[in-house]
C-alpha cells in the first residue's frame, strides 16, 4: 500500500479546503495592500451589503429564471445568488468610488495595523460568501450517501446561517413584515437534496433537469 496514497476526490477536497482560501488571502494582501485602510474598508462594506442583497433576493430571481427557462431549475439558485452578488458589488463599488474621491490618510502605525485587519475581514467576508454560494447553492452534484449531518459539520457555514437568520429577523428585517432567512432551518437539507438530484440527473438515472409548474411553485419565498 503506497505511503502517500491520495484519491482524486480527496485531492479536490484539499484544494477547496486549503488552496482556495490561501490563494484568496494571498491575492487580497498582494493586490489590495496599496489601496490602503480607507479604500479597503469601503470595499468591505460593499462586499457585506452585496452579500446581504444576494441572500435576501436570490429566491425571487431564481423563481423568475426557472419560469423563463425551466431547464435551469436546478441551477437557478446558484446563478441567481452569484448574479445578484456581482451586480450589487459592481454598483456599490462604483458608487463608493464617486462618493469618496478623497483618500483618507491615517497615522503610519494605524494605517499598517488597520489595513491588515480590514483586509483579513474582507477575506473572511468573501470566503464565507463563496463557501455558502458554491458549497450549498452551487451547480456541483452531491453523492446520494451524503447526509444532512455531514453538511452541518461545517462550523463556519453554520455560523454564517445563524448570523443571517438573526439579521433578517432583527435590524435588517422588512418594514411591514418579518421575512426571516431560513426560518424553518431546512435550507441545508433542501439544497443537499437538490445537489443529489443533479448528481442523479448527470448519471442518467432521473430526468431532473425537466421542470414543471409544481416544482417551480416550491421555489417561492416561504412566508
Amino acid at each position: 500500500m503506497p505511503l502517500f496514497a491520495l484519491s482524486v476526490p480527496q485531492a479536490m477536497f484539499n484544494i477547496y479546503e486549503y488552496a482556495v482560501p490561501i490563494t484568496l488571502l494571498a491575492v487580497l494582501y498582494g493586490f489590495r495592500w496599496k489601496v490602503g485602510m480607507w479604500g479597503n474598508a469601503l470595499s468591505l462594506g460593499a462586499v457585506l451589503f452585496s452579500a446581504l442583497i444576494a441572500v435576501g433576493w436570490w429566491e425571487d430571481v431564481a423563481e423568475l429564471l426557472a419560469k423563463q427557462v425551466p431547464m435551469m431549475l436546478y441551477l437557478a439558485d446558484c446563478i441567481a445568488i452569484w448574479g445578484l452578488f456581482l451586480v450589487s458589488l459592481l454598483a456599490l463599488d462604483t458608487a463608493t468610488r464617486f462618493m469618496s474621491t478623497v483618500k483618507v490618510k491615517f497615522h503610519e502605525q494605524v494605517e499598517s495595523v488597520g489595513n491588515g485587519i480590514v483586509l483579513f475581514l474582507l477575506f473572511l467576508a468573501l470566503f464565507q460568501f463563496q463557501t455558502l454560494a458554491n458549497g450549498h447553492f452551487g451547480m456541483v452534484g452531491e453523492h446520494h450517501t451524503v447526509t444532512k449531518s455531514d453538511v452541518e459539520k461545517g462550523g463556519m457555514t453554520n455560523a454564517t446561517l445563524g448570523a443571517l437568520r438573526m439579521l433578517s429577523a432583527g435590524n435588517l428585517s422588512g418594514f411591514t413584515q418579518v421575512n426571516q432567512f431560513d426560518d424553518r432551518g431546512d435550507l441545508l437539507e433542501l439544497h443537499l437534496q437538490r445537489r443529489q438530484a443533479i448528481m442523479l440527473g448527470w448519471r442518467g438515472e432521473e430526468p431532473v433537469m425537466r421542470a414543471d409548474d409544481g416544482l417551480i411553485e416550491k421555489m417561492k419565498r416561504r412566508q
